[in-house]
């Protein structure tokens, strides 16, 4: 889990193609409406669009919608993993789930992350305040959701994989009324990973590294979800192990937990993506 560039994907580079004003997308730039695919109720609408965030870059995102008006719209917040050679590894990890859901009644939005896929930690404070403005920029995008016409503030769900089910975990701490999370191999804490993949730190300042984290890591904040949490693990992880998995369970008695005993750490197998838009579709009252 080192890092490198952000890579871009054919799906992406396909959609971006598709664009008006390709190859430099400006903010809210439209997207000519996608037909409707079987089992879509409408055509759907992709804009590459760019979110302010305070005292950082704006943050570029994907927003996937129906193409008509009106209201009654669920909303959906995408969050990517990080596999440095994988071209998932960016915000088109979820854009095919995305389009799916347009066709049902939901806007999506589907920022880039830049924490650790653009910079890597440094064994001190200075990581804290990197994650801290990563979810500044989540935090950013979710209401960049919420801002969207038509859009239900009472029907909204946050999907994450790796450190984007972290990021995930996090933003439904700072946003009350977020209380659905699909969270796909989440660590248990930010230190783990970061030290493990980047620093090696002597055994005598982990812990210290550790509390660097104190009051943001995912296990110590995933239990106030309760039942509005989905967890998706996979038995071959070699990332995301049984003690974590063990972790989590404590900390979220009342959340959902599927363990797919054959899958790696991308989850990519197609089964996993049914079951949680299937439970996604039950939590936010989605038609079809």
């Amino acid at each position: 889990m080192r890092r490198l560039p952000v890579l871009v994907s054919v799906a992406a580079l396909l959609v971006v193609g598709a664009l008006a004003g390709a190859g430099g997308a400006q903010a809210e730039a439209p997207a000519e409406p996608a037909p409707a695919a079987a089992g879509h109720a409408a055509p759907t609408v992709v804009r590459d669009i760019e979110i302010p965030v305070a005292g950082q870059p704006a943050v570029r995102a994907w927003l996937v919608r129906p193409q008509r008006a009106g209201g009654g719209l669920a909303g959906v917040l995408d969050l990517h993993w990080f596999e440095p050679g994988r071209a998932s590894q960016d915000r088109s990890e979820f854009l095919a789930e995305a389009t799916a859901l347009a066709g049902r009644g939901v806007v999506s939005v589907l920022p880039q992350l830049t924490f650790p896929w653009a910079g890597d930690p440094v064994g001190d404070a200075r990581d804290r305040a990197a994650v801290t403005a990563q979810l500044d920029a989540v935090h950013a995008a979710y209401r960049r959701l919420l801002a969207e016409p038509g859009v239900d503030r009472t029907r909204t769900a946050v999907v994450g994989h790796d450190y984007g089910a972290m990021y995930a975990v996090d933003l439904t701490a700072r946003e009350p009324g977020l209380r659905t999370a699909v969270l796909l191999a989440p660590d248990a804490s930010w230190a783990n990973w970061f030290d493990l993949y980047w620093l090696q730190l002597p055994a005598g300042e982990k812990e210290a590294y550790r509390a660097v984290f104190t009051g943001l890591d995912p296990v110590d904040l995933v239990g106030r979800l309760g039942a509005g949490a989905y967890l998706q693990f996979a038995g071959a992880d070699r990332f995301v192990g049984a003690g974590t998995r063990a972790a989590f369970a404590a900390a979220a008695p009342q959340a959902k937990v599927s363990l797919y005993p054959d899958e790696e750490h991308d989850l990519g197998a197609a089964r996993t993506r049914d079951d949680r838009l299937a439970w996604l579709a039950g939590r936010l009252g989605l038609r079809g």
